[in-house]
């Protein structure tokens, strides 16, 4: 592939959330779209470095919403892009064996079903009978999400760079980004060892390597790698 010297949209990560937004950008008519992973594989960093978890069960408005949002896309994401991606939606169970936790816990169930996600409140002998095999005399109680469970990682990058590249975004590996040029407050390329690309839209999808990455444009992108 000839290395691309114009973009109407740069992507900088190639991990799940830069391949999701390429696709997203293709799909919603973006033309000219180019993602850049520094490595030689999609997905290999954090992406590749998580279980896979997906969940409904969080402390806070806005990662319930997120999820109410994000979620259902994997369960139409074979359909859609052709690409397993081993769902199972085998639930989360977060058990409690102190007193002083089961407020905080009721509270986000209540925060949970109130903006729609399906969570519920077990108490200590139903959590017993769930588990038989578990040995549990100090459970007092817990919450239960049927629609959490685990999905492949690896299968949703690829299946989003794929798709991706079906509609015309070119999605390049080992192409680490060193610069990004801005003039008059405004992106006007990026630099990479491979080449030079013009662009007025730069997506940092960097992860955890976001304030590196923020830098490069003189962006304060508070994220530190830990």
């Amino acid at each position: 592939m000839t290395f691309p010297t114009t973009a109407d949209a740069v992507v900088i990560g190639g991990g799940v959330m830069g391949a999701s937004t390429a696709y997203h950008l293709a799909l919603k008519g973006c033309k000219n779209v180019v993602l850049l992973e520094r490595n030689d594989f999609f997905g290999i960093e954090a992406t590749g470095k998580c279980a896979g978890g997906i969940r409904y069960q969080f402390d806070t408005e806005i990662n319930v919403r997120l999820s109410l949002v994000s979620l259902p896309m994997l369960d139409r994401f074979e359909e859609e892009l052709g690409q397993a991606i081993d769902l199972r939606k085998c639930g989360y169970l977060f058990v409690l064996t102190r007193e002083q936790d089961v407020a905080e816990f009721k509270r986000q169930v209540e925060l949970q079903r109130s903006l729609g996600a399906p969570t519920e409140w077990l108490d200590g002998d139903e959590i017993r009978g769930r588990l038989p095999l578990m040995h549990y005399p100090d459970a007092i109680g817990g919450t239960w999400g049927p629609e959490d469970g685990l999905a492949d990682p690896n299968g949703v990058v690829q299946g989003y760079i794929s798709g991706a590249r079906r509609l015309g975004a070119k999605c390049l590996t080992g192409a680490e980004v060193t610069v990004i040029r801005t003039s008059g407050g405004q992106v006007r390329a990026v630099e990479t060892k491979q080449g030079v690309i013009e662009t007025p839209v730069v997506v940092n999808a960097a992860g955890p390597w976001a304030g590196q990455v923020g830098t490069l444009a003189g962006v304060d992108v508070p994220v530190v790698p830990v």
